[in-house]
């Protein structure tokens, strides 16, 4: 007698159920689905003791009739595809036809649908995936599915599960992604007979965002809209503040369906070079439009997995989409005395805005939904539904009063003045040339490493905002008096950035970083894989201002970086090293990525630091930098490098107004 036999209907079932459906969260994900592909624009997901009791999903969309009902719960029964073709083009989320029968052979299933032109509805009653009982019943147009006593005839599966909580937030955390996905569909969760959030389905994604994440959330978000290789980009990142200990809130959807993608996720991770602390991973709600045909859906069981044709051109989607965001600008984070962890982020109506303009305050009514007036492509949010910026004149009538001049350091020198008015009038005379003023050297009054002598007072009092430099407090925070708030900078975390920035500039213009040469090579002592990661990366390293030759045991530097010292140079070369040794991924973007990670290390070390004592007119220099470029917002660590603290929030605090 044979050994194989063939499996009856019923184990065939359990089989398939083992692959689709393991816990309640899946069981919703499915339905919802089903849901979404019938047209509908209202659903609603209730669900008890964590699911596994009951799980009821209704929606308003097209029904089945009375001929289709029994057919849906079979295997491989579905209208999404007919032939073989229709899956390298498949547009719906569901194709399978697996998920119902696998569903109905694990629980009792009651389905009651209705199409638009019936006059009644049918309900269909199944039991480990045989129909007991179909009936006409009344019904509202649209579909009820009914979901009882889950994997009652699967003990085994059943005590796998979690706590009835625990299930509950896989069931909350799945529909959100579902309802994020379509917010033109109102959804609504239920849980235990209270209502966990409901979305209003107006197609605004950030006021769906605002629904299923709160306020803080939804305000502390970029637009992101790009196209690229035929990959649209669209939704929105969060801003450096609004970060996570894990990749938990990185939502990708490809062509609205939710889906997990390292693609996607190492691009997005990898355009917040310098924008966040490393430790840290970006929140995102993206969404990735293309041809069907150019990505494939049926990889995985759930299909939470896809596989694109040309996974290079989604990267440099993403990237390139995402980046832009982000050097579009972020806003700077208000202070609150009551709670000093908690800081909130002015939300800019144009990215492209520059100074006074860019500083807008959300509404001090927190508990009222904004109107935010933008659509899931990304579109920012309409500026009437922000406080109106703090008009500031373009001439102020005291300017000298509230724009710092340079003036010579009080205790300097006649050497040491004379060189400062020279290279002050050299930049006057230049001004106009756009002929670029290299920063004054180690000897200079301006030493310290503050870049780039300053601009005339009459050029910058009809570009900064009115402002008056109070002074430093603990030789770290600058404080700087404006209209109605007190703007606290992180001096190192500010001066950081600028150098930063100003790098990449020259980068860009001339190709490398301006370098000094040494009288005596510096030996640096390196492995043997760290000197063949040098000599392969000469070109990255040679770009950053190094210069170097191997030697015994490492190899020995001849130039640097012109705006470190010699102290710092091994240091900063070996991280420099190992950046070009971690880089992976698409070449263009990688060695952008290996050049940007040593340029802020350059940075960081030619920055001025916290604690040390430096001449005044230095920090009012750098104060003025700040106020010229309202789109320096972080350090290229991640850091915030300033915080606004409102009069209104001091008034308060001193009980001037309740």
């Amino acid at each position: 007698m044979g050994k194989i036999n063939v499996l009856g209907f019923e184990i065939a079932n359990l089989i398939a159920a083992g692959e689709v459906v393991d816990r309640p969260a899946s069981v919703v994900k499915e339905l919802l689905e089903n849901a979404i592909d019938a047209g509908a624009t209202e659903i609603v997901c209730e669900i008890r003791a964590g699911g596994v009791s009951m799980i009821r999903v209704s929606d308003n969309g097209c029904g089945m009739s009375p001929e289709d009902l029994p057919v849906a719960i079979r295997r491989h029964a579905t209208s999404k595809i007919h032939t073989a073709d229709d899956l390298s083009s498949i547009a719906t989320l569901g194709f399978r036809g697996e998920a119902l029968a696998a569903i109905a052979s694990v629980c009792e299933l009651k389905i009651i649908s209705k199409t638009k032109d019936a006059a009644t509805g049918t309900l269909l009653a199944a039991s480990g995936g045989n129909v007991t009982e179909i009936t006409d019943v009344g019904c509202a147009d649209g579909t009820t599915v009914l979901v009882e006593n889950l994997f009652a005839q699967v003990p085994a599966r059943r005590k796998f599960l979690k706590r009835d909580a625990t299930e509950a937030a896989a069931v909350s955390a799945m529909v959100e992604k579902v309802a994020m996905s379509r917010p033109d569909i109102s959804i609504t969760l239920k849980i235990d007979g209270a209502d966990k959030f409901a979305t209003p389905g107006d197609g605004n994604l950030q006021n769906a965002l605002y629904a299923l994440l709160g306020r803080d959330f939804a305000t502390r978000l970029l637009p992101v809209s790009g196209e690229s290789g035929g990959i649209a980009v669209s939704g929105f990142v969060g801003r450096s503040d609004n970060a996570r200990g894990n990749r938990n809130a990185q939502n990708v959807f490809i062509n609205a369906r939710y889906v997990r993608s390292k693609t996607v996720t190492a691009a997005l991770e990898r355009a917040f070079n310098s924008y966040m602390a490393p430790e840290k991973f970006p929140v995102a709600v993206l969404f990735l439009s293309c041809d069907p045909r150019v990505v494939d859906v049926n990889v995985h069981p759930a299909k939470l997995e896809v596989r694109f044709s040309n996974e290079q051109a989604v990267f440099e989607a993403v990237y390139y989409a995402v980046r832009a965001a982000l050097e579009a600008g972020q806003g700077r984070p208000e202070l609150s005395l009551e709670n000093t962890r908690r800081t909130t982020y002015r939300v800019d109506s144009n990215p492209a805005d520059s100074g006074a303009d860019r500083y807008r305050v959300p509404s001090a009514e927190t508990d009222k939904t904004p109107s935010f007036g933008a659509s899931y492509r990304g579109v920012a949010p309409a500026s009437h539904d922000r406080i109106p910026p703090v008009s500031i004149p373009s001439h102020p009538k005291n300017a000298g009063a509230y724009v710092a001049r340079p003036v010579a350091p009080a205790q300097s020198t006649p050497e040491q003045s004379n060189r400062f008015l020279s290279d002050l009038a050299k930049t006057r005379e230049n001004s106009t040339s756009g002929v670029r003023v290299a920063s004054p050297g180690v000897g200079s009054p301006l030493a310290g490493n503050v870049p780039e002598t300053p601009p005339t007072v009459s050029t910058l009092a009809s570009d900064v905002p009115a402002y008056r430099y109070i002074g430093d407090a603990f030789r770290t925070y600058l404080f700087l008096e404006t209209d109605g708030e007190l703007l606290i900078v992180d001096q190192h975390a500010a001066h950081e950035r600028l150098l930063f920035e100003e790098l990449k500039a020259n980068l860009k213009t001339d190709g490398r970083v301006a370098s000094q040469s040494l009288l005596l090579p510096l030996p640096v002592s390196l492995d043997p894989e760290g000197v063949a990661a040098a000599v392969d990366y000469r070109d990255d390293l040679l770009s950053v201002g190094f210069d170097f030759a191997e030697s015994k045991g490492g190899v020995e530097i001849s130039a640097i970086p012109a705006d470190v010292a010699i102290p710092d140079a091994e240091d900063l070369f070996k991280k420099a090293v190992a950046a070009c040794e971690e880089g992976r991924g698409d070449p263009a973007v990688t060695a952008r990525e290996r050049r940007e990670r040593a340029l802020y290390q350059v940075a960081c070390k030619a920055a001025i630091k916290g604690g040390r004592l430096y001449a005044k007119e230095q920090l009012e220099y750098l104060a003025r930098r700040v106020m010229e470029d309202p789109s320096v917002t972080v350090c290229p660590h991640g850091r915030p490098i300033a915080v606004r603290l409102t009069k209104e929030e001091l008034d308060r605090r001193f009980d001037r107004i309740k």
